[in-house]
């Protein structure tokens, strides 16, 4: 082999490891800068999402406190209105100086076309009269009602009628008979239907219902009683 052909030899040596140097692999200092910079990424990824998390924990931490605040005044409503409903009691309990359950309130129109209700007569002791037009005793009776109420008593009275119920007339009907009556002082209450009447469980006429200053329906009888005998009776109620 001559000169020549070992230079050329050479030269294609020497072009082919040039060439081969210009694919060689990265270097280790930049592996090492692209390495920190995947780090440094993993690690911006890691605290983002530790923030989020932090951020999840602290709402649902208020949410909690929310919640329980709610529960509390909750808790403190209910106390309060259960102490409420107990000094209410209580009030009730220390105003009550008669034995009984309360008397069923009304509120009613009387033949002259006036509304009365119980609680007006709230601190008096109340007589109250159920009553019919086609009860022959109730009918015997009425002067004698009519004459108590016209006195000075410590209770008062009132009489109730039910148009419409158990036999009795409408109310127009009721009113222009009752008008011939000729009484003076008897108050006369009309009960449409009869629903007070069902209400203090009244079953034949007449029936009289005494209740307490205090609201107490104290005693009921049914049948007639005189005047003497509402008097005693009241004395005995406070």
């Amino acid at each position: 082999m001559n000169r020549k052909w070992i230079i050329g030899i050479l030269l294609m040596m020497a072009m082919a490891i040039v060439f081969t140097g210009c694919k060689t692999e990265p270097t280790e200092e930049v592996m090492d800068d692209q390495m920190i910079e995947n780090e440094m990424e993993e690690e911006m990824k890691d605290d983002m999402e530790s923030e989020e998390m932090k951020d999840d924990m602290e709402s649902d931490e208020m949410k909690d406190d929310m919640e329980s605040e709610e529960m509390k005044d909750d808790k403190e409503s209910d106390e309060m209105k259960d102490d409420m409903e107990s000094d209410t009691m209580m009030d009730d309990m220390d105003t009550m100086m008669n034995e009984g359950p309360k008397a069923p309130a009304f509120s009613l129109l009387s033949v002259e076309g006036k509304q009365v209700k119980l609680e007006d007569f709230n601190k008096d002791k109340v007589m109250v009269k159920f009553w019919a037009s086609w009860c022959s005793i109730c009918l015997a009776g009425l002067d004698e009602i009519d004459e108590l109420s016209g006195q000075m008593n410590d209770f008062k009275i009132l009489t109730i009628v039910s148009p419409g119920h158990n036999g009795e007339k409408g109310t127009e009907a009721f009113i222009q008979w009752f008008e011939t009556k000729g009484t003076e002082n008897m108050v006369v209450l009309l009960d449409e239907g009869g629903e007070i009447s069902k209400k203090y469980g009244i079953r034949g006429y007449p029936t009289t219902a005494f209740i307490g200053s205090d609201g107490v329906l104290v005693n009921q009888f049914p049948g007639h009683i005189d005047k003497a005998n509402i008097v005693n009776l009241f004395e005995g109620i406070k």
